[in-house]
């Protein structure tokens, strides 16, 4: 049952990945639109996946899975990056100044759009990457006997890498 509920987690923080491109995507094609604005936060221990990887996934650290964990989140990182410039685009860079106390926002201009748009793309060679690396993931925990799952939920958490 332990083993299950990781496997779950798993597919959930990967799941999130989707969301958050399908957002961007959202976002990069200038269709003026409400966007789920949960998925968007500039801080990766906050993002779903963030807060998946750097806990829980950190569990596995220990196991067979280290070098796995390790290409998730050279990955991550770089997903992340580009996640964070197209964030400052369309949000960051558009609220300053007596326009933005006004609630007024700023539109990218021509060449931000297209840089956002290039990112875009790159993220979403990037989350199949990512996709891969966590089915193979998948693949090591499967393999696992579920007796290490027990003794994994009660391991202090350690971190690769800081966020």
């Amino acid at each position: 049952m332990v083993k299950e509920r990781y496997v779950r987690n798993m597919q959930q923080a990967k799941t999130s990945i989707v969301r958050e491109l399908h957002s961007l995507k959202l976002l990069v094609s200038g269709l003026d639109i409400d966007i789920d604005k949960s998925h968007f936060t500039p801080k990766l221990t906050e993002t779903v996946f963030g807060k998946w990887f750097y806990g829980e996934a950190m569990l596995f650290s220990a196991e067979k899975s280290s070098h796995c964990l390790s290409d998730i989140e050279k990955t991550l990182l770089e997903f992340h990056e580009h996640f964070t410039q197209i964030y400052a685009t369309y949000y960051v860079k558009r609220a300053g100044g007596l326009l933005g106390m006004l609630g007024i926002k700023g539109k990218p201009t021509p060449e931000e759009k297209a840089s956002a748009q290039h990112l875009y793309e790159e993220m979403v060679t990037l989350a199949d990457r990512l996709k891969k690396q966590m089915n193979l993931l998948a693949e090591i925990l499967e393999k696992m006997p579920d007796e290490a799952f027990h003794q994994l939920s009660h391991a202090p958490h350690k971190r690769l890498a800081s966020a």
